[in-house]
């Protein structure tokens, strides 16, 4: 008899919490401590050991709850093992050795933290929408693009114009806001891209906006040179710091990569009122910067017009295309509705006109479904009608237009089908349904049939409004004889359509294809 292992996710459900606890303990301690003397040993000891800490806590995560994949988590823990290199550095030669100026040693391996950070996002958001997300893109871009202007005219531009100080110093000191877009840009792909959002979610979105706060408060003191270690901006960094460890302590963290498919990415006031917002930052700040007489940064903005304007037109271009996707598709099978079908029945029509063909219409209904769902749940007939038209695609030809008719119908409109081949399209529908069992709950599997009516333009009716009613007079012979068949409307039913007995099939004379 097997044993019962304890769940990696309970056992660690209250080692996040402790953690969290522990690291805002040692935060509110750092500022509690003098900054001279021991105070000062003490400080950089706990700022070190929170910042490794982290680090620790995500390979501990990794180890602990097994997530799938490693990589991205891997490249996170990396990043911070860089990230607590650079400060035993900074703090080594500030407060050890007595250099109060930049500090280009560290300063490197600040920067080489963010690699590996935008790596590892940018793995996990792959896999958390591996499908097309073209919505969350532009919108991402036209963020980033607003936040790349800002970052050159008040961080970068202030630098380069001013061209003072060591050329390795400047590189550094512009290098942050650079590599602090590069990781905005990927976060917000991660933000307004699809996927689960758990608990660790918003703990590792919490840990890059601190990161990119305290950054970029940094970039201004310095330009200011108002910067001094042990300010307000320990405090945030640390915060960060404790947030990524609890996002991989978290049991949520082993759901946070799993794929999950684009959903339909609607403009809700809030993204709305955002996204307006830095499509304006452009001409707004230029308007500014020309009122204040400062234009030498006017083609910086100018080009981060056009780039958001070209990124609106294309998210305004998504959303038409969306809107006629969701227009003419069955949002539960995925097959095109009715009313696409219907559109498309009479440009076939006059195209056998005017070429010669034959042009076929099948009418397939779900044998007894409402059994199915009395027995198992609407949720598992769902489920069931999912896979039916996932089997009926699987019987059709480039160029056919499978539709989801009614409730448990389907229709297919098959272009270039004479008479002689009909009957085989009908039975290949029939038996790709009814070839295996079809899964309905964890445990529990049903087999599923279906019956077919055909009828054929122009080999058995002379217009549109009698080739769906042969189809349909079709598939109730079809139920009427039993199910699970396919049924041929012969040419002579044609002179029932007016006068014949809707209801009993009246002298409608008709082939059964299972039995043939």
């Amino acid at each position: 008899m097997e044993t019962a292992q304890p769940s990696p996710g309970r056992a660690t459900s209250w080692l996040w919490l402790t953690y969290v606890a522990i690291g805002l303990g040692l935060v509110v301690g750092y500022y509690l401590v003098p900054p001279h003397g021991a105070g000062g040993v003490a400080r950089v000891a706990g700022y070190c050991l929170v910042s490794a800490s982290s680090a620790a806590a995500v390979l501990a995560g990794v180890v602990r709850l097994r997530p799938e994949p490693r990589l991205p988590w891997l490249l996170l823990a990396a990043g911070q093992a860089v990230y607590t290199a650079a400060n035993i550095t900074y703090y080594l030669l500030h407060y050890v050795v007595g250099v109060t100026d930049f500090l280009t040693v560290s300063g490197v391996f600040y920067l080489a933290r963010y690699p590996f950070v935008v790596v590892g996002l940018v793995l996990l958001i792959r896999h958390r929408t591996p499908g097309r997300d073209l919505p969350g893109l532009l919108d991402a871009g036209t963020l980033a693009v607003a936040a790349a202007m800002l970052s050159w005219l008040f961080l970068i531009g202030p630098y380069v114009h001013g061209g003072s100080g060591q050329p390795v110093e400047a590189m550094i000191s512009v290098g942050y806001p650079v590599m602090d877009l590069a990781l905005l840009t990927v976060g917000l792909r991660l933000v307004l891209g699809s996927g689960r959002r758990p608990l660790s979610f918003f703990l590792l979105t919490g840990n890059l906006v601190a990161i990119m706060t305290a950054d970029t408060v940094f970039a201004l003191e310095q330009l200011d040179g108002g910067y001094h270690a042990g300010n307000f901006l320990d405090g945030i960094w640390l915060v960060g710091d404790i947030a990524l460890g609890a996002a991989a302590l978290h049991p949520t963290m082993i759901r946070l990569a799993d794929p999950t498919p684009t959903g339909d990415q609607r403009l809700g006031q809030g993204r709305l009122a955002v996204l307006l917002a830095a499509a304006l930052a452009a001409p707004v700040t230029m308007l500014i910067r020309y009122a204040q007489g400062i234009t030498y940064d006017i083609p910086v903005m100018a080009v981060a017009s056009v780039l958001m304007f070209l990124l609106t037109i294309a998210r305004m271009a998504e959303l038409v295309f969306d809107q006629r996707r969701l227009a003419i598709t069955d949002g539960l099978t995925g097959l095109y509705t009715r009313r696409f079908l219907e559109a498309q029945l009479p440009m076939e029509i006059a195209r056998v006109r005017r070429s010669g063909g034959g042009l076929a219409l099948f009418i397939v209904d779900v044998d007894h479904f409402k059994s199915i769902n009395d027995r198992h749940g609407h949720p598992a007939g769902d489920r069931v009608l999912a896979e039916i038209s996932v089997r009926l695609r699987g019987a059709t030809r480039p160029g056919d237009v499978l539709a989801r008719y009614g409730g448990e119908e389907f229709a297919l409109l098959a272009p270039h089908v004479c008479l002689e081949e009909v009957g085989a399209v009908a039975e290949r529908l029939r038996t790709r349904v009814a070839g295996g069992p079809i899964a309905v709950t964890a445990d529990s599997w049903i087999f599923a049939t279906v019956s077919v009516g055909a009828c054929v333009f122009p080999a058995h009716v002379s217009d549109q409004t009698e080739l769906i009613a042969m189809a349909d007079r079709a598939l109730y012979v079809a139920k009427a004889q039993g199910r699970d068949r396919a049924v041929i409307a012969d040419a002579l039913w044609s002179d029932t359509v007016a006068g014949g007995d809707s209801t009993t099939g009246g002298s409608a004379d008709v082939r059964d294809i299972q039995n043939a």
